[in-house]
């Protein structure tokens, strides 16, 4: 399994699968050399193990390594967050961000960002960084204590584009062709821009000045089904990926109940050998001269 990180769908799909534990309680934090692990107890289902790699995935687990002294930004996170009320847990836009909204004797925003190398953020009701992980500086925003937290910026959030909006993104485009914009501009990434346009019965190698105003409502539509398909997901196991939604044309070779769990097989850091990368370039160079 070649899957490392997950997509802002993939995402989305995630955290509606969370939405149990809102109304819990965060009463432990253990911090491992490449992951958190946020021990919380959910109404109704008691204990559960949220393990948070930055920069690749969120999801459930049942794994659980204690290391034997918990490192500096572990004892803040706990400082402020043991016993925290979960108040809400959300995706910002369709970035690959999740926020909790928390609140002990004050309320807190506990962020973490999924793109890049990624990042873990502790701000408060202000929105003003106590502590992260990682102190970055960017273009646009800087990421350290006492500095105000901001979101990247973004120009198209898939989940409220308009046909209007969508149309004028992919006229501007000079991209080479549809999916292509879907996957870089819109954000959906090559395996849910191909299946957009699969399901939407659009020519994925047209160029962007060939889509039609008829292409662009289909996409639409097909966008907002998805949607709805994720509320529910499912862990869809192939070759090299692990999706919420079934993919069209090709045939799952294991399905489970539910994405959370499917999500917690993937190995981050597991190292492919360079034979088998090799393999897989020449696999795919035979598949587009075909």
């Amino acid at each position: 399994m070649s899957k490392k990180a997950i997509s802002s769908l993939e995402l989305s799909a995630l955290i509606h699968e969370l939405q149990f534990i809102v109304k819990g309680k965060v009463s432990q934090i253990y911090h491992l050399k490449d992951e958190l692990l946020l021990q919380l107890h959910a109404p109704g289902k008691g204990k559960q193990l949220l393990k948070i790699v930055p920069g690749k995935f969120i999801c459930l687990t049942k794994e659980k390594e204690a290391p034997i002294r918990p490192s500096g930004f572990c004892m803040q996170l706990r400082k402020y967050l043991d016993n925290a009320f979960i108040k809400d847990i959300y995706q910002h836009d369709s970035e690959r961000i999740v926020i909790f909204d928390l609140e002990k004797k004050d309320r807190f925003f506990f962020i973490v960002e999924l793109f890049s190398k990624g990042n873990i953020i502790l701000a408060d009701k202000n929105h003003v960084i106590i502590t992260s992980l990682e102190r970055q500086i960017w273009k646009d925003r800087v990421i350290k204590p006492h500095e105000k937290y901001f979101f990247p910026k973004s120009d198209v959030n898939w989940k409220n584009v308009t046909e209007k909006q969508l149309s004028t993104i992919i006229k501007k485009s000079e991209k080479k062709n549809v999916a292509i914009v879907l996957a870089t501009e819109v954000r959906f990434g090559g395996v849910y821009a191909e299946e957009i346009c699969k399901r939407a019965e659009v020519d994925k190698q047209i160029s962007p000045d060939e889509v039609s105003s008829n292409d662009v409502k289909k996409i639409v539509g097909v966008i907002k089904d998805l949607q709805k398909e994720i509320i529910d997901p499912k862990g869809h196991f192939y070759e090299n990926d692990i999706t919420p939604v079934p993919l069209t044309g090709l045939e799952a070779t294991k399905v489970t109940n539910t994405y959370n769990e499917a999500i917690n097989t993937i190995n981050p850091f597991e190292k492919a050998s360079p034979y088998e990368k090799k393999i897989k370039g020449f696999e795919k160079r035979i598949e587009e001269q075909e």
